[in-house]
């Protein structure tokens, strides 16, 4: 058996030392149970996500596709065909 050394702050550590009093656990197996999760599934079992804000770039994009999308001028097609057709001309 292997040991290792977390650090986190007192407020984490007591909330969850409460979590899994309450559900009957030691911090030490739920700690196991997750990293015997991230090794058989070969991924963070929870979705990690930030706050992602468009830079310039990629806002005008999306505006022009906006556009493009709402222009009815802008040729528009009901299948692929129709549109490799149509820029075969």
């Amino acid at each position: 058996m292997a040991s290792m050394t977390i650090s986190v702050d007192e407020r984490t550590k007591t909330g969850f030392s409460h979590f899994c009093s309450d559900v009957g656990l030691s911090a030490s197996s739920v700690i196991g149970v997750f990293m015997n999760t991230v090794v058989r599934e070969n991924r963070i079992p929870f979705i990690i996500e930030g706050t992602h804000v468009p830079n310039a770039e990629t806002i005008a994009a999306m505006e022009e596709g906006d556009r493009i999308a709402n222009d009815p001028n802008w040729p528009k097609y009901d299948n692929l065909d129709e549109m490799w057709e149509a820029l075969e001309k």
